[in-house]
C-alpha cells in the first residue's frame, strides 16, 4: 500500500505514474524550463545552467519527457515534495501542485465562486476559425476596473446581473484577453490563475464590468 504523500516526502520516492501526470501539465509550452530555472542549490546559485537546459531539451527528440528527467535528476539531491510544490505555486503551476498537496494550493485559484466563472471548452476552440462562436452562460460581475462613483446610477447590485446565454467569437475572446495573455494581472496581463480545470482569465469590458472565464485544459 502506498504511503500518503506529505510535504516531507522525497521527490525521488514518487511513483513513475505520478511523475508522468505532473509532466502532462508541465511539459506543454516548455513549462519545465521555468521550473528548471527556479531550482537552486543550497548556496543560492542556479542548479541548472543553459548546458543542462539544452540537454533536457534534446530529450524531446527521443520522445522522452524533460519534466520527468528533470525531476528524476533533482530528486537525487533529496529535495522534498514541499520544495517542489513551493516552486510549482511560485511559477503558477497550480494544477500539478494540487496533484501533490491539494491543501497547499490557494483556494482562490482552484475553487472560484460559481457567480464568477464563465467557461470556454478549449477542445471546441478552433485555432484559425474566427467565425466560430461560443454560447456561454455569462455572469456579469460588478467589479469595476476603476472604483465607480457611489452616486452613479450605473452602480447596481449583482441581483440584477444578466445570466442569459451569450455568444462570443474566438476572435473577440482573443481581443479582450490580449491573445490570452499569460502574464499575471499584477504584471499587466490577464491571467488570474491556473488549476486542475484550466487557466482562468479576467477582462474588464466597457471600462466598468469585469468578466472572468476558464479556458479548460484538454
Amino acid at each position: 500500500m502506498n504511503k500518503p504523500i506529505t510535504s516531507s516526502t522525497y521527490v525521488r520516492c514518487l511513483n513513475v505514474g505520478l511523475i508522468r501526470k505532473l509532466s502532462d501539465f508541465i511539459d506543454p509550452q516548455e513549462g519545465w524550463k521555468k521550473l528548471a530555472v527556479a531550482i537552486k542549490k543550497p548556496s543560492g546559485d542556479d542548479r541548472y545552467n543553459q548546458f543542462h537546459i539544452r540537454r533536457f531539451e534534446a530529450l524531446l527528440q527521443t520522445g522522452k519527457s524533460p519534466t520527468c528527467e528533470l525531476l528524476f535528476d533533482w530528486g537525487t539531491t533529496n529535495c522534498t515534495v514541499g520544495d517542489l510544490v513551493h516552486l510549482l505555486i511560485q511559477n503558477e503551476f497550480f494544477a500539478p501542485a494540487s496533484l501533490l498537496l491539494p491543501d497547499a494550493v490557494p483556494k482562490t485559484v482552484h475553487t472560484l465562486p460559481s457567480k464568477e466563472a464563465v467557461t470556454v471548452q478549449q477542445k471546441h476552440v478552433p485555432l484559425h476559425g474566427k467565425d466560430r462562436t461560443f454560447v456561454l452562460p455569462v455572469q456579469n460581475i460588478e467589479q469595476n476596473c476603476m472604483p465607480p462613483d457611489s452616486s452613479s446610477p450605473e452602480n447596481t447590485s449583482l441581483e440584477g446581473s444578466d445570466t442569459r446565454f451569450h455568444s462570443f467569437s474566438f476572435y473577440e475572446l482573443k481581443n479582450v484577453t490580449n491573445n490570452f495573455d499569460e502574464r499575471p494581472i499584477s504584471l499587466g496581463g490577464n491571467k488570474m490563475g491556473e488549476g486542475g480545470f484550466g487557466v482562468v482569465y479576467k477582462e474588464c469590458l466597457c471600462g466598468k464590468v469585469s468578466y472572468c472565464f476558464i479556458l479548460f485544459l484538454q
